[in-house]
């Protein structure tokens, strides 16, 4: 997300700022999946409601015609580099979650599929690093 924040601010056309909105709100909407399961009943209609608005907006910025990959735009090698940083740094947090719940999962097929992400996630970051 800091990432994101720093993108999103230094977009200098309004394709960039559509194409770094557009990744966020993809962003925004995969993380409020997780708040139903997080708190109690009482703000469950809440995160459903924020759930659905975070798809619904995503969806809407998807229409703008502006919006385009930055093909045409040169991205400089330090660019490339500082957004490979900033996955191989976030590979690790989520491997780490990952492994986190292998160990604690009595669940045989749980701990399978968690240590086979945690193997393809290890090659995800020695490809960037």
């Amino acid at each position: 997300m800091q990432y994101l924040t720093h993108q999103i601010k230094a977009a200098d056309s309004i394709p960039a700022l559509l194409t770094t909105a557009f990744i966020g709100l993809g962003l925004i909407e995969r993380a409020t999946t997780v708040l139903p399961d997080l708190d109690t009943d009482q703000t469950h209609a809440d995160y459903e409601t924020a759930i659905s608005a975070a798809i619904d907006a995503w969806w809407a910025l998807s229409q703008a015609p502006t919006l385009a990959w930055p093909t045409s735009t040169p991205t400089t090698a330090d660019q490339a580099q500082e957004l490979a940083d900033a996955i191989a740094g976030f590979v690790l947090v989520v491997t780490e979650a990952i492994l986190n719940a292998a160990s604690k999962s009595p669940d045989p097929g749980d701990r399978m599929a968690c240590l086979q992400a945690a193997h393809h996630a290890g090659r995800l970051h020695s490809a960037l690093k």
